[in-house]
């Protein structure tokens, strides 16, 4: 019986320090890898996100899409623990900010893009406007 109980007991440790480092599902807080269609979804949201109020054709709302998808990739080729990890981040963040106001033609869109970008919800401790 004590050998059940203990065996139990450590399962329950077990599980609950898995859970604490991410659950074993691909990092990220416990969220496992994005289908290519969640991938999808989401940057449209982030583009719908970043252009709300402004008016954008099918092209341009292509090309922010590929703009903030390569910004990503950037950012996850970045070296964490490099002394200029964050400037390096900052770095990318506003060239994938010059590139998206790029697409625009009129300097009242370009203010909405970079206030809607400065308003967009920051996660896990990035500064305004981070990816």
């Amino acid at each position: 019986m004590r050998k059940m109980l203990a065996a139990a007991a450590m399962v329950v440790v077990m599980a609950g320090t898995a859970a604490a480092q991410g659950g074993g599902m691909g990092g990220g807080g416990g969220r496992g890898a994005m289908s290519p269609e969640q991938m999808q979804a989401m940057m449209e949201q982030q583009v719908n996100t970043m252009f709300k109020d402004i008016t954008i054709t099918d092209d341009q709302k292509k090309a922010a899409i590929g703009i903030i998808t390569a910004a990503q990739a950037a950012n996850r080729g970045i070296d964490r623990q490099a002394p200029d990890a964050q400037e390096q981040r900052a770095k990318v963040t506003t060239k994938r900010n010059e590139d998206l106001a790029a697409l625009l033609k009129s300097d009242a869109d370009k203010a909405k893009l970079a206030e809607n970008i400065k308003n967009m919800p920051q996660g896990r401790g990035r500064g305004p406007g981070a990816l």
